[in-house]
């Protein structure tokens, strides 16, 4: 990291003091990995395009703020990650379409064994389960499922190891499941 971290606290100081030739240098620099990382997630260039402009957007209206002895990389790349989570969540609704069928399946179930849950309340007590969740485990449980990500895109974006996604999952899905079955049994029995 040596030379080019040299390279990126010269380009630091030089760009809180305005120094538009610098600015131009970093976006040179990082314009690629970041708009490749913003495309592995959002799959679309227009959005990733989008996401990388409002990160040096950002850069360059916080110049004066920055640490000099911070990492310029690690603000971008923490900068993109934020911005492609904000942009999935916004898009929640065209990214959840497949979701809605696993909730129809579900139903499909449940109604053989007990008519009482509508697909509605079965819903609301999905929801109720997923946003009790602990947040890195919600987090992980969202990329998954309302996102389609794999666990290796997950364990990336998370800046966590795959076996860390694979366990928050699996806990998340149980804690999920227990959730959702107890308050079923708690409707059905009128208690």
């Amino acid at each position: 990291m040596g030379s080019d971290g040299h390279e990126d606290r010269v380009f630091l100081q030089r760009l809180k003091v305005g120094d538009e030739k610098s600015f131009r240098s970093i976006y040179i620099k990082y314009h690629k990995q970041l708009y490749s990382i913003a495309l592995k997630y959002l799959r679309s260039e227009q959005l990733a395009e989008d996401a990388v402009h409002d990160v040096f957007l950002k850069l360059w209206n916080n110049k004066k703020k920055l640490d000099n002895s911070g990492s310029l990389r690690g603000f971008l790349f923490t900068a993109v990650n934020n911005h492609v989570l904000n942009m999935i969540n916004s898009n929640k609704r065209k990214l959840k379409k497949h979701v809605q069928l696993s909730y129809e399946k579900k139903m499909d179930n449940l109604e053989g064994d007990n008519n009482i849950v509508s697909l509605l309340e079965y819903r609301k007590l999905y929801q109720l389960a997923i946003e009790q969740l602990p947040d890195k485990r919600r987090e992980v449980f969202k990329l998954k499922i309302d996102d389609g990500l794999t666990n290796e895109e997950v364990a990336e974006f998370l800046q966590i190891s795959v076996n860390t996604v694979k366990s928050q999952y699996y806990k998340a899905s149980q804690s999920i499941r227990e959730s959702v079955n107890k308050n079923i049994s708690v409707k059905s029995t009128g208690t």
